[in-house]
């Protein structure tokens, strides 16, 4: 993989805690620490997207049981409660 330069202004505070990180020998350079907490943003937000899913499946199974669904018995259904509401 080719190396490419991004440049990133992080702010005083945030540039000081990055120093502080690699001053202490935790990571051998800015870019290490960078790499790293974008590497966690990456995990939060998948772990986020994960929790939808497992609301999504929770509901999905709070929902009742599954019946049998027929397009020709359904479109039979709506068209006959149109005809009945005009």
């Amino acid at each position: 993989m080719a190396t490419r330069t991004m440049t990133v202004d992080t702010g005083e505070e945030l540039r000081g805690f990055v120093e502080r990180l690699v001053e202490s020998g935790t990571y051998k350079t800015n870019s290490e620490v960078v790499r790293e907490g974008l590497r966690l943003l990456q995990e939060k937000q998948a772990e986020s997207k994960l929790e939808v899913l497992r609301q999504l499946i929770d509901e999905g199974d709070s929902s009742g049981e599954a019946v049998t669904w027929d397009l020709n018995n359904f479109l039979t259904s709506v068209r006959s409660k149109i005809h009945n509401a005009q």
